[in-house]
């Protein structure tokens, strides 16, 4: 069992950058899978994310909207995991990124075809409660995260991000075998200058492919909990970050450790149901490198 614990190293900051697949950079994902105490993980990775569509909101029709040109982003992301002991773990997201929205067409809610900047950064404790390993049950934890606002504007459809600071909590269940492992994650999202509150869930798959490639089926929902429609009044473009956003996204991943202490990841998403967001398509690559303080 102590063998295929190993074998998920990875996951915990792969989950990461998955959940950054959405519009929300704000948002992390956790895991009930605490590294061996005194080891980590740092993680770097690449997300392109892009689309021609929209989900206007969930009474429009047709719901699918075609954009007046194709909306970007390019994000390259740090993760960092570290265990200081096997029930207590730190985790931290955050990165840079490059909106592009070219023209921008006449009439178009933006000032810029393009924003770059630092988006918002999660920094989070993990508490696992009941580990698998001893215990017949699954493996629980709670979350607990700082949510620090990037150096970007907002008001635009372009943006990196709704801005604001915030905190975020979740618990977190996880159990995985020889052929098999399950997670799923429920929680809840606040931050300031009246951005909508957000409930989500992150659930996931992973199947084991041999004694070092793991490939994984992900679904990840974010529920805006009030807010304003785009297009509805008094909905206008410098209130973008009030809008009541649901995003549906399902992904998946493949991860190789190729040595014991690296690990190449390839991730893909599709939103593929949603509220006042963009309809991506995501795709990402992620480089993760373990390492022992001990």
């Amino acid at each position: 069992m102590r063998d295929t614990q190993r074998s998920f190293w990875a996951v915990p900051v792969c989950l990461a950058v998955l959940a950054s697949l959405s519009a929300a950079p704000a948002s992390a994902q956790g895991s009930a899978w605490i590294a061996e105490p005194e080891t980590g993980s740092v993680n770097f990775s690449f997300v392109r994310q892009f689309t021609d569509k929209y989900f206007r909101s969930e009474n429009s029709l047709p719901v699918d909207r075609t954009l007046p040109a194709a909306l970007s982003q390019n994000t390259f992301w740090f993760g960092f995991n570290y265990a200081f002991t096997d029930a207590v773990a730190i985790d931290v997201q955050t990165g840079a990124a490059k909106s592009l929205f070219p023209g921008p067409p006449a009439g178009t809610p933006t000032t810029s075809e393009s924003f770059s900047g630092l988006v918002d950064t999660n920094v989070a404790l993990t508490w696992r409660v009941v580990d698998e390993l001893v215990s017949d049950a699954p493996s629980v934890a709670f979350r607990v995260a700082a949510i620090a606002a990037g150096g970007y504007e907002t008001g635009h459809i372009n943006a990196l991000g709704d801005g604001g600071n915030g905190f975020e909590g979740s618990i977190i269940v996880g159990k995985f075998a020889e052929r098999v492992g399950a997670s799923a994650e429920v929680g809840y999202r606040y931050r300031t200058d009246d951005i909508p509150a957000d409930m989500f869930f992150n659930g996931s798959l992973l199947v084991p492919a041999g004694s070092r490639v793991i490939v994984g089926a992900d679904y990840r929902m974010v529920n805006a909990m009030s807010g304003l429609d785009i297009g509805v009044p008094p909905f206008s473009p410098p209130r973008f970050p009030e809008v009541q956003e649901d995003i549906h996204l399902v992904g998946g991943r493949l991860i190789i450790n190729a040595t014991d202490v690296v690990s190449v990841s390839g991730i893909f998403g599709k939103v593929v149901k949603g509220r006042n967001t963009a309809s991506s398509n995501v795709f990402g690559l992620s480089l993760g490198f373990a390492f022992d303080t001990f």
